[in-house]
């Protein structure tokens, strides 16, 4: 699927943006992680999971939405569903790993789809970790602890 600029706008200025790395973040500051799932009983579970553990969550419901908000708020993390009411978790993956300004942030995928071959593709096409719903909180702490430096 090709993305067009006007679909999905760039951001114009990633150093004057937000929290563009997450591993940047010093031990006082929220790790900003925003949820792509158009279930909106797994936003609130992974809200009611990150917030107490100093997460900041953002939301998005459909694939179109979550590139939109990445670009514009520059999360420091992305977990990503693949099976979204409009593109797939993969062509979201894709195209944020094309876009110079978001490229660099962290995609989780955090899904039902538990074939060997998801897997395979998600990580080949950047994501840097890949979490197969239902899942434990200890295995979604981990990777998120890996990736941020956060809780270790």
């Amino acid at each position: 699927m090709s993305f067009s600029q006007d679909r999905f706008p760039r951001a114009t200025d990633p150093a004057s943006q937000p929290g563009n790395s997450a591993s940047a973040k010093g031990p006082g500051d929220h790790v900003r992680v925003l949820v792509v799932d158009d279930d909106p009983s797994m936003c609130k579970l992974l809200r009611i999971m990150l917030e107490p553990k100093g997460f900041e969550v953002l939301e998005a419901f459909s694939g179109v939405r979550g590139v939109v908000m990445t670009k514009r708020e520059l999360p420091d993390i992305v977990l990503l569903d693949i099976m979204l009411p409009d593109i797939d978790g993969f062509d979201v993956c894709r195209e944020l790993k094309l876009d110079p300004t978001t490229k660099d942030i962290p995609v989780i995928f955090v899904t039902a789809k538990a074939g060997h071959e998801h897997l395979e593709r998600g990580m080949s096409l950047g994501a840097q970790g890949y979490i197969t719903k239902p899942f434990s909180p200890e295995v979604l702490f981990e990777k998120l602890y890996e990736i941020t430096g956060k809780g270790t």
